[in-house]
């Protein structure tokens, strides 16, 4: 009888960064280490407290890798996270729309009313 070997094979990646990261909830308050790759760095939005499992929102600073910033932000740091959760309440975007619609309005009607002014004067 033949044995196989069964090997198991993990693959392995370098890691960029640990964060330490304390949990928000007033009650938790645990810390968490966060151990990313570069990939995983990009790509990072926040985390799971590993006590209570509660989602934090949560982003990478320069602090938090001083060395690679350059080279994570050039490379697409927000270009792989998604503009906004499915569940999450998208109201900020519409509020931020409205805003830039109402400045953009403001913009517009204020050049025109220089160019008629102008034109009055050259009359």
């Amino acid at each position: 009888m033949v044995q196989r070997r069964r090997q198991i094979v993990l693959p392995r990646e370098v890691l960029l960064v640990e964060l330490e990261r304390r949990c928000t909830d007033e009650r938790c308050q645990a810390k968490n280490r966060i151990g990313l790759t570069k990939q995983e760095a990009r790509a990072y939005r926040g985390f799971n407290c590993a006590r209570c499992e509660r989602w934090h929102a949560d982003a990478l600073t320069e602090c938090d890798v001083p060395d690679w910033w350059e080279e994570l932000t050039v490379t697409g740091l927000d270009a792989l996270r998604p503009r906004a959760l499915p569940d999450q309440d998208t109201h900020a975007a519409t509020d931020d729309d409205e805003v830039v619609a109402r400045l953009s309005a403001a913009w517009r009607e204020a050049t025109a009313r220089e160019e008629r002014d102008a034109g009055a004067d050259e009359a």
